[in-house]
């Protein structure tokens, strides 16, 4: 009699010590093929028929005996149930002797582990991010909204990983038939990790670090998972607060046996699904407005799916099934768009003559003050504020002035503060930060009237004189009182400006002080002063 050494076809999809699943479309690859896991007579012709053998060596019988290693004598596959050695008992006084047994213990476990084999896959992982339930790869920052949910998640391939069950199952039950097949059982699990950027994350443990809260958020991602998660539990979560690395793990525990049944993974649907989606559960992981940080993402690092499936016991050839899953999390980068500022003229033009408003952008950056307190500032450059404006005809050119003050030092522009935005009257809050300032020119000293030559000098009759008619200085309507800014009843704005003309001056309300008036209107000031100059 001879040993045979067998070579045979291995699915493309994964290299293992094992009989290949005979499945449409998978490449070539030769690999040995244990003596055993097979019977020879029986292998011979079918793995000769199915698989394309190749590479056949054959060995001298020696003294009449057949050398088949690891083959019982029924044929079966090789199980092997491993007796641990009763370690000699250590004196206390001698830790030395202890560490040595321990390091010898670890290099004997995993020669052992060595000497198995097994199968390892890669497996296919995709992550993307839900923020508030909406698929997001960019997070900007809004002025309406509070906090933001968000649920980091994806899709995990695990076609390999059963179709290295599967290629087990065919080399087992040939040999052995599918009833020895389904009284085994496996254990195993898996631990999912990634990690969160804990300066802009706020994060729930209560509900991070809840198992029922994963299994319950895989469970409901993955429906047609359903098989697979009655046997395959969340059984820990951990979170460092300083890393902000989070591992979830699962183990394989139906019914508080820490294994499963073949024989339900063979009967229970969904129970071997090809890939499996969840997200994070819903409150765990929230950003704050005031922790909206411009280019910073959310979740760092790598994200990895690793474990492994195994026979219990275990035995030789595909088992255990180790997988990984590993990719780059970019699934959120957060943003905070520009704000705008506006600048209208009044009275007069721009230095190319136009008078429409103009709008300038600038980069804003949100500035956590404190728990629930945040400003929205940006800095506003001088080559952004216009100058070199024209007054229109009969306003005073010398006198032109922005009507609030203009800070150009670094974030000295404030378009929100304390949860309020600083717009313009009449204005409500949308998604764009706005501040308005507008240059207005005021009217000549002694022109009541200016840029309306077809009103009279002074107001009721053409030749009434300040204080001879009914129209007395003060009234409703000759214009406000001194010390107010308003509009002379009856004046215009040049065409294509915006806003009424400033006719309350700085000059003309200084004069009233000096000369103890009550109730000077500007008509009334502007006749005083022609009065003067005569």
């Amino acid at each position: 009699m001879i040993t045979k050494m067998l070579k045979v076809t291995l699915a493309a999809s994964m290299v293992m010590p094992a009989v290949s699943a005979i499945l449409p479309g998978n490449t070539v690859l030769a690999q040995e093929l244990p003596a055993e896991a097979v019977r020879e007579t029986q292998m011979d012709k079918t793995i000769e028929s199915t698989l394309g053998m190749t590479g056949i060596t054959e060995t001298p019988e020696q003294d009449g005996i057949v050398e088949l290693p690891m083959l019982p004598e029924s044929g079966e596959m090789m199980e092997e149930t491993v007796t641990p050695e009763v370690a000699e008992t250590v004196a206390e006084e001698d830790p030395a002797a202890a560490e040595e047994d321990a390091t010898a213990a670890e290099k004997e476990e995993s020669d052992l582990d060595a000497r198995r084999g097994g199968t390892d896959v890669g497996c296919n992982l995709a992550l993307d991010v839900l923020v508030n339930g909406v698929k997001m790869e960019t997070a900007e920052y809004s002025v309406a909204q509070g906090d933001s949910d968000v649920q980091l998640g994806g899709t995990l391939d695990l076609t390999k990983v059963w179709n290295a069950y599967r290629t087990f199952k065919f080399g087992y039950t040939l040999t052995n038939g599918e009833a020895a097949f389904r009284s085994k059982s496996l254990i195993g699990s898996y631990t999912y990790s990634f990690s969160v950027n804990p300066e802009v994350v706020t994060v729930n443990e209560d509900i991070l670090c809840s198992e029922q809260a994963w299994q319950t958020a895989f469970e409901t991602g993955s429906p047609a998972a359903s098989g697979f998660f009655s046997y395959m539990r969340c059984s820990e979560v951990n979170y460092d607060e300083n890393t902000g690395k989070v591992d979830v793990i699962f183990t394989i525990n139906e019914n508080g046996t820490n294994q499963v049944k073949v024989s339900t993974i063979e009967d229970t649907p969904g129970s071997r699904p090809d890939s499996i989606q969840a997200y994070s559960p819903a409150g765990a992981f929230t950003i704050k407005p005031e922790n909206f940080k411009k280019g910073v993402k959310v979740f760092t690092s790598e994200a990895t799916f690793k474990g492994e499936i195994d026979m219990a016991p275990w035995m030789a050839l595909v088992f255990p099934i180790r997988f990984e899953a590993c990719v780059e999390q970019h699934g959120l980068t957060l943003d905070v768009a520009d704000a705008q500022v506006t600048f209208d003229v009044e009275n007069g033009t721009w230095a190319d003559g136009t008078a429409d408003p103009l709008t300038r952008n600038v980069e804003v950056d949100v500035i956590k003050m404190s728990e629930g307190s945040h400003v929205v500032a940006g800095t506003l450059a001088e080559e952004m504020i216009p100058a070199g404006m024209i007054a229109a005809e009969g306003y005073d050119q010398e006198n032109g002035a922005w009507d609030k003050e203009l800070v150009t030092e670094e974030n000295g522009l404030i378009f929100l503060e304390g949860g309020i935005a600083t717009m313009s009257e009449g204005e409500t809050a949308n998604d764009i930060l706005t501040i308005g300032y507008t240059y207005s020119f005021p009217g000549k000293p002694g022109d009541p009237n200016p840029g309306d030559p077809n009103q009279p000098a002074y107001p009721g009759e053409d030749d009434n004189k300040p204080g001879e008619d009914e129209n007395k200085p003060g009234t409703e309507e000759t214009g406000k009182n001194p010390g107010t800014t308003g509009t002379v009843s009856g004046n215009k704005k040049p065409s294509g400006n915006k806003g009424t003309a400033s006719a309350g001056t700085s000059a003309a309300t200084g004069l009233a002080g000096v000369l103890g008036l009550q109730a000077l209107s500007v008509a009334g000031i502007a006749a005083i002063l022609k009065r003067k100059r005569k």
